[in-house]
């Protein structure tokens, strides 16, 4: 991978896999004097992918995205934001407000995915709120159901009792090069390449009925505050945190996402804060499957 990496820009997307840090390897190769052309950011060639490091300084040549919630007006709600490749991180930049690129990344191995910012600007402005793992207890007692959106070989080793595992991602099921080339650099990390399921929603909406209310669970969480709260009593409006401009994508998020996309509001859909993580730390009932 770091020989191909000289040559081709090479990605790796980051997420939880029963605590750890790793587990969704992405590749997208793209071709230096393509990155480099503003003409073929345009025309979407490059879409939204992260950009070379050395791309990153200059405004002008940085990918540029920008996100929108459908419906919302085009006004001071409008963001801007770019990849920073030192730091492997979205930040908001409002020098890009109003430069209109793709949003979606189409990785050589895998299915096409919604960039986080966007999803993190539709979800905040559909209101999607948060639960902690005592609030989701009492709700599930009340009618709530608990979806685990984790592997399902995660779910069957420990889960929250009761809650039902629909997963986000799959195995990658393709057998074209890259798809070769992620399981093979998956299998250096002792792990198995993974893609985003494109049946997801649809097999929700099989599993439960319309107005059926979801509580979202991934293994960490995630969240949509864009500021860090560790002392309340110090900093009552939070601290400013780059790492945290557009929050910390998770995927019950992602999930919460696809979910509102198909139907899904506010009144009807939370994500749990912290994940089964949490759940289990706080002493919650958790069963493993047999």
């Amino acid at each position: 991978i770091l020989l191909i990496s000289q040559q081709h820009f090479t990605s790796v997307a980051f997420s939880e896999a029963s605590g750890v840090a790793v587990l969704e390897f992405v590749v997208h190769f793209w071709p230096r004097d393509l990155a480099m052309q503003s003409s073929s950011l345009k025309r979407g060639l490059a879409t939204s992918a992260p950009s070379s490091s050395r791309l990153i300084a200059a405004p002008r040549r940085a990918c540029q995205i920008f996100a929108q919630p459908k419906g919302a007006p085009k006004d001071a709600s409008a963001i801007g934001f770019k990849w920073d490749g030192s730091n492997l991180r979205w930040v908001r930049d409002d020098r890009y407000i109003g430069v209109e690129q793709q949003t979606m990344i189409v990785p050589k191995s895998g299915t096409p995915y919604t960039v986080w910012p966007v999803i993190h600007a539709e979800l905040t402005a559909r209101n999607l709120q948060s639960v902690t793992a005592a609030e989701a207890a009492k709700m599930q007692q009340q009618g709530w159901t608990l979806l685990d959106v984790r592997l399902e070989g995660d779910f069957d080793a420990s889960h929250a009792a009761d809650s039902v595992n629909i997963s986000l991602y799959r195995f990658t099921a393709g057998n074209e090069l890259w798809d070769k080339i992620k399981r093979v650099a998956m299998a250096g990390f002792a792990m198995k390449a993974t893609e985003r399921d494109p049946d997801f929603a649809d097999k929700v909406a099989a599993r439960f009925k319309k107005n059926q209310k979801l509580i979202v669970v991934c293994a960490i969480g995630g969240t949509l505050d864009t500021k860090l709260r560790l002392r309340p009593d110090k900093y009552k409006d939070g601290v400013k945190d780059l790492d945290r401009s557009f929050g910390r994508e998770s995927r019950s998020l992602k999930a919460c996402y696809q979910l509102m996309k198909a139907g899904w509001t506010s009144s009807n859909l939370v994500f749990m804060e912290g994940g089964v993580q949490q759940w289990r730390f706080q002493g919650f009932p958790v069963e493993a499957s047999a």
